[in-house]
């Protein structure tokens, strides 16, 4: 019987690609501490197209500029930002974004097999 926390992990190994994230305090402000994650992502259509309804994983996220996968032992938290580079400089342009929905697949008993993340990016 195929593992599914096993084949998720596999196909990050794969298919994933590595973004920073900044965990949010319990008083609103953020971690000087970034952790770097492996992540699959989606884009929604551009993103200027963030008006639209977009992934949708055991109901819809709708009005998110990208959508993240996220293994279950990162535990995102709404308001933690994800910083993408999309450049292959060492001096790195970041976009940031902002966690704002957050979904958890479940597999057999309950246990949480990934997260489903909706993030908005940062004007």
């Amino acid at each position: 019987m195929t593992n599914p926390k096993r084949a998720f992990s596999n196909t990050l190994k794969k298919w994933g690609h590595d973004i920073l994230l900044q965990r949010v305090l319990s008083n609103g402000n953020h971690s000087p501490k970034m952790e770097q994650v492996t992540v699959r992502s989606v884009a929604q259509g551009g993103f200027q197209n963030s008006s639209s309804k977009t992934e949708e994983d055991e109901g819809a996220f709708i009005n998110f500029d990208a959508v993240y996968y996220m293994e279950a032992s990162i535990n995102p938290k709404e308001g933690d930002r994800i910083y993408e580079g999309y450049s292959a400089k060492v001096d790195k342009n970041y976009t940031i974004f902002t966690i704002e929905g957050i979904s958890p697949t479940r597999g057999r008993f309950g246990e949480i097999l990934f997260w489903v993340v909706g993030a908005t990016r940062e004007k």
